[in-house]
C-alpha cells in the first residue's frame, strides 16, 4: 500500500465550499488576498505582500513535491467558484500524528460560517486520511474571532508562547490551541 504521504491532498465539498490544492493559476487571488492588510493583519509570520512574484512563491512553496508535510486548500464559494480564502496543514509530523492548522479569509466573507465549514472539512480530512491524532493552532492573542471560532470548532487553549513572532521590531504573543482526534 502506497503511503499517504505520497498522495496529494484531495479536494474537498462541503456545502457551500469546495477546497481544492493551490495552483499557480491563483497567483493574482493569492496577491490581492495577502496583500490586504485586514488579511495580513493577525498573520504575523508576514507582512502583507507587495508584488506578484511574492504570491507566486507562495504556490510554488506548496506545490514542491518534495514537501509531504504540508498543504493549503484554496476556498472556493461552491466547487467552480471564486476563491474567498485559503486554509491548511503545516508541519505535518506522520512519526507523531500531529500537524498545525492555518487558514485566512478575504473579509467580506468574515462572519457568515464559511470558515468554520471550511476548517471542519479540513479537520474530518486531517484525522481521516492523514491519520492525525492532534492538530495544534497558533493564534495572536488579541485575535479574539480566530480563538471563539477554534473553540466552536472543540479546540482547548493549552498556553501561551510568549514572544512568539517578531514583525516590524515588535514581538507578539500567540496562543496555542489544539484539538485531539
Amino acid at each position: 500500500m502506497e503511503s499517504l504521504s505520497y498522495l496529494p491532498f484531495p479536494s474537498l465539498t462541503t456545502p457551500r465550499l469546495g477546497l481544492r490544492p493551490l495552483t499557480l493559476a491563483d497567483t493574482d487571488f493569492v496577491f490581492q488576498h495577502f496583500a490586504d492588510p485586514l488579511v495580513a493583519k493577525y498573520l504575523m509570520d508576514a507582512p502583507p505582500l507587495t508584488d506578484r512574484a511574492e504570491a507566486e512563491a507562495i504556490i510554488r512553496f506548496y506545490l514542491e513535491p518534495e514537501a509531504k508535510n504540508r498543504n493549503r486548500w484554496g476556498i472556493a464559494l461552491g466547487p467552480a467558484g471564486p476563491l474567498i480564502g485559503t486554509c491548511g496543514f503545516h508541519k505535518w509530523d506522520q512519526d507523531h500524528h500531529h500537524a498545525e492548522v492555518g487558514y485566512d479569509l478575504s473579509p467580506e466573507h468574515w462572519g457568515q460560517g464559511y470558515m468554520a465549514e471550511a476548517l471542519h472539512a479540513a479537520l474530518d480530512c486531517g484525522f481521516a486520511r492523514m491519520n492525525l491524532h492532534r492538530v495544534d493552532a497558533m493564534v495572536y492573542v488579541e485575535n479574539e474571532r480566530s480563538v471563539r471560532l477554534l473553540q466552536k470548532l472543540g479546540f482547548q487553549i493549552e498556553g501561551i508562547l510568549r514572544d512568539y513572532f517578531c514583525q516590524d521590531g515588535f514581538f507578539y504573543d500567540h496562543y496555542v490551541l489544539a484539538l485531539l482526534k
